[in-house]
């Protein structure tokens, strides 16, 4: 059976134009129903929920000629760029001086060495959240939709290279803290402190819910 656009239109409970102001309000509004775009070839979906407000996909369905879907494509909405994009740069201009000319490179290496290792962490808890509600978002759509698709092994959260990333990631978490109590906070930098503090509380929040839902299985479908 083939799926039409008709029965991705019963996806979407809200209809809205997917543009940055919409899904900015969305983050304010709070309003987790499913919404969507409805074009003449392609049906865009996203839906937030309680804990990824941030970090959630956008599916784009694709369809010939004749409205049967061809395709389904995702990318990350445009708030969850924008977040990304002002904390890295945020971050950079509490650390480097207005006049780059006067700053020691090589004399602080230590510390351009811990902003490359926080932006990059930044962005890998991000893919990270983003790559997992995708997931359970597109099982729920497929189920929806009574697309069969083949059963995959379940998500092994302690596998080897799950446990090595953590090795680093929540050592590098407790040293952000401690940095921020013992210098960050007694400088006066009180705006690094609280953006380090809840990069911190993000990451292991998102982590640790991550090990919970992968343990439990359901059957309700998030999209109605």
């Amino acid at each position: 059976m083939e799926v039409t656009k008709k029965d991705v239109e019963k996806l979407i409970e809200l209809r809205k134009e997917n543009i940055f102001l919409n899904h900015l309000w969305n983050i304010f509004s709070r309003d987790f129903r499913p919404k969507g775009e409805i074009g003449r070839n392609e049906i865009k979906v996203w839906k937030q929920n309680m804990w990824n407000a941030t970090f959630y996909p956008i599916f784009t369905f694709e369809f010939n000629a004749n409205n049967h879907l061809t395709n389904i494509a995702d990318k990350l909405n445009p708030i969850g760029k924008t977040f990304i994009g002002i904390f890295a740069i945020g971050f950079l201009y509490l650390i480097f001086p207005k006049n780059l000319s006067d700053f020691d490179f090589i004399g602080n290496w230590p510390i351009i060495t811990f902003i490359a290792v926080f932006i990059s962490i930044i962005v890998l808890v991000a893919r990270m959240v983003y790559r997992f509600e995708k997931k359970n978002q597109l099982e729920e759509i497929l189920d929806f939709l009574d697309v069969e698709v083949e059963e995959k092994k379940p998500v092994k959260e302690w596998s080897l290279k799950n446990i090595l990333i953590r090795l680093f990631t929540y050592p590098f978490c407790l040293f952000l803290i401690g940095l921020n109590i013992f210098l960050i906070i007694p400088n006066g930098q009180y705006i690094l402190a609280l953006g380090s503090f809840g990069f911190v509380g993000f990451y292991l929040f998102a982590d640790i819910k991550m090990i919970l839902k992968n343990k439990k299985t359901t059957g309700n479908n998030g999209y109605k």
